[in-house]
């Protein structure tokens, strides 16, 4: 039997790259590389990390703590559309804005939290976007969104919320009172949406 061979930084790498693909899960090689660079820095502190040979087991727990959020996707196919009020529309799409805006000003502390709150809330925008276009077309207001986004956007908002009570992340410009008002009225408008 064989036994399993120690990776170097770009093995690593590659795997988690390889598994987020297969998650469908799109976050920029430079924000993984980081992120291991990080972990490997505090794992063996001192010591070139290019020519580390991380042993197996060690490899084998970064790859899988780096990927390990995606679950399997959710079956929608059954589920009626939420419908949302023009005015529940904007406050989603307010939040959203306030979440890239967020996380922006936080990338140099934590590009891979920042890149999964950026990644969420670009996919939910289209889709806002694309909702609040088709009640237009019908003459409408209310707009029809998919469980899966609704819940893209419930990750974001609580990836920003997480961000700033637990990860350092830096709000001052903002009026924080405000800020977590709207975020925690977002939060409320999705729990009362099926």
């Amino acid at each position: 039997m064989d036994r399993p061979r120690a990776m170097r930084l770009d093995d690593i790498v590659g795997a988690i790259l390889g598994r987020l693909t297969e998650q469908h899960r799109v976050v920029p090689e430079y924000i993984v590389r980081d992120a291991v660079e990080a972990a490997l820095r505090r794992r063996f502190p001192g010591l070139p990390l290019a020519t580390v040979e991380v042993p197996a087991d060690v490899a084998g727990e970064l790859v899988n703590g780096f990927c390990a959020d995606a679950g399997e996707a959710e079956d929608d196919s059954a589920t009626m559309p939420a419908v949302l009020t023009g005015d529940e529309t904007g406050r989603l799409i307010t939040a959203l804005g306030l979440a890239v805006h967020v996380a922006a000003f936080n990338l140099d502390r934590d590009r891979l939290h920042v890149a999964q709150v950026l990644n969420g809330a670009a996919a939910a925008l289209v889709a806002l976007g694309s909702g609040a276009r088709a009640a237009h077309d019908d003459g409408t207001s209310a707009v029809l969104l998919s469980p899966a986004t609704l819940r893209t956007v419930r990750t974001t908002v609580i990836g920003v919320l997480q961000g700033l009570q637990n990860r350092g992340w830096q709000a001052q410009h903002l009026d924080e009172a405000t800020t977590l008002a709207l975020f925690d009225g977002v939060l409320a408008i999705l729990g009362a949406v099926p």
